[in-house]
């Protein structure tokens, strides 16, 4: 009987846990990790406070989000806004070369779309050669 107790107060502990996760995630849908599945690239962003370090640009100090992986380079946020479920960002690449302005929107709790505003001018690595990635993409929430 003892142990029965335990366990219910276990599973309500990590009821109350979750709720609170899933809130905290709603108040702020600019704050997470997001991954394409169709290109393997990763979004960390948190578009509330400059809390993030790109990995391999500690120098550069806090920041609100870089991208990374199935791309060439590290692209970090440089401006962003937000308006609703749309956030306006604007990222550059990690030699300053390249910029690119993008809209993150908001589908569902977990799911994101990327669309790259006037063209596209991240690229990635095939073969020798870089070519520019899809200028729509769809992100999902994976922390």
């Amino acid at each position: 009987m003892n142990s029965l107790r335990h366990i219910i107060l276990l599973l309500l502990t990590l009821a109350t846990l979750t709720a609170r996760a899933q809130a905290g995630m709603a108040d702020q849908p600019f704050k997470g990790h997001y991954f394409c599945r169709e290109t393997g690239l990763h979004m960390v962003i948190d578009l509330y406070e400059p809390t993030l370090e790109a990995p391999g640009f500690s120098f550069l100090g806090k920041m609100h989000g870089y991208m990374q992986g199935g791309i060439y380079g590290t692209w970090m946020i440089t401006r962003f806004k937000i308006k609703d479920n749309k956030a306006t960002l604007r990222f550059s690449n990690d030699i300053g070369s390249d910029s690119q302005d993008i809209e993150f929107c908001q589908l569902t709790d977990s799911t994101y779309s990327y669309r790259a505003v006037n063209g596209n001018a991240i690229r990635r690595a095939e073969g020798r050669k870089l070519v520019k990635v899809t200028g729509e993409m769809e992100f999902v929430r994976v922390d």
